[in-house]
């Protein structure tokens, strides 16, 4: 666990996404300064992309463990589909959450009218008491608030926000998280400021995805641009923003309970040690066919356990047929996995 006193720039790297023409991700977290804000773990920030030069989103079915999924988009849309059996468009303005729970596959593509793909999406790991739990799967569609200047959809948790002209935005998401979680969309005029209310027992980050904003808590000050993550200093109970003059301003307001937990995060698993993520890649390639039988790749004994699983269970679910070919697991390092935690163990 690590403090942090000053706010943290944590800067994107771009990464490409699945094939060689595929789109471009923005991604902050991990980082080497830390790997947790709150339960979030994850954040890809992407587009606005355009798809008649990259071909969008087109990420086949692949597994998750230990983490939910949350998708936001500003433009475009996407078909989501899973192994629970839901088959659900994603649009611009809906909170998409997909918990993995024990195991899960889920594939992501962006639907054929969809000309420019833009928005977020985010991983959260799940705490330890309930990350072999029941898979999920929810869409919700928050309600946009509005002040003269400045305008919010709250996705997770809450929100309590005053823009410079002393107007409100108040809001509660009824989508339930295991440990309390905060996300929200914030669109501020240029030239305008907004001051948001933090739960000081909380961690929090800022992500940017227009414009350029002035952060302010307590004595600390910093400057954040398009792609930035900025990690505001623990305890704070206030977080002053304000727009740069020359365009409006887009954010997500990210935060949560501290996970008080370090975690093992490789490909699409999140886990606790080198031998959890080395027995859910083994399973799920026996389940896609690929390198190994079921019998020499058996389900993990803590997921048989702590999920409830028959030893002859598919961990990860059946599929649609007729879908694109699943995505097989790349090889695992040579050395062990080491966790990471607040603060980032080792350089992804």
């Amino acid at each position: 666990m690590s403090d942090f006193e000053d706010f943290v720039l944590l800067e994107a790297r771009d990464v490409p996404l699945g094939r060689p023409r595929g789109m471009t991700v923005h991604r902050t977290l991990p980082a080497r300064r830390t790997s947790l804000i709150g339960g979030w773990c994850f954040v890809d920030h992407f587009g606005p992309d355009d798809l008649t030069e990259t071909g969008g989103m087109q990420v086949a079915r692949h597994p998750h463990t230990g983490l939910a999924t949350v998708s936001w988009l500003f433009e475009g849309a996407i078909t989501h589909r899973d192994s629970i059996g839901s088959h659900a468009l994603v649009r611009p303005g809906d909170v998409d959450l997909m918990v993995a729970g024990s195991g899960i596959t889920h594939s992501e593509f962006s639907t054929n009218d969809t000309t420019v793909l833009h928005g977020v999406q985010l991983w959260y790991a799940l705490p330890d008491r309930v990350r072999f739990r029941e898979q999920e799967f929810r869409v919700h569609t928050p309600v946009e608030q509005r002040t003269a200047h400045a305008r919010a959809r709250v996705g997770l948790g809450s929100l309590r926000a005053s823009d410079d002209a002393g107007g409100n935005l108040t809001d509660t998401s009824p989508v339930i998280t295991d440990d309390a979680l905060e996300m929200a969309q914030i669109d501020l005029e240029a030239g305008r400021g907004l001051t948001i209310d933090l739960d000081a027992t909380h961690e929090y980050g800022v992500l940017i995805d227009r414009g350029t904003a002035r952060l302010r808590s307590g004595d600390q000050e910093s400057t954040a641009e398009r792609t930035d993550l900025i990690v505001v200093p623990d305890g704070a109970d206030h977080l002053e923003i304000n727009a740069g003059s020359e365009e409006p301003l887009r954010l997500m307001f990210l935060g949560g309970e501290p996970l008080r937990e370090d975690i093992i995060m490789w490909w699409n698993f999140v886990g606790r040690t080198h031998e959890e993520i080395v027995e859910f890649r083994a399973r799920y390639q026996a389940e896609i066919g690929v390198e190994l039988e079921f019998a020499e790749a058996p389900i993990a004994d803590i997921a048989r356990r702590r999920g409830g699983l028959a030893a002859d269970a598919e961990q990860f679910g059946p599929f649609a047929p007729h879908t694109p070919q699943a995505l097989p697991a790349p090889r695992l390092p040579g050395g062990e996995l080491r966790s990471r935690g607040r603060m980032g163990r080792v350089a992804r």
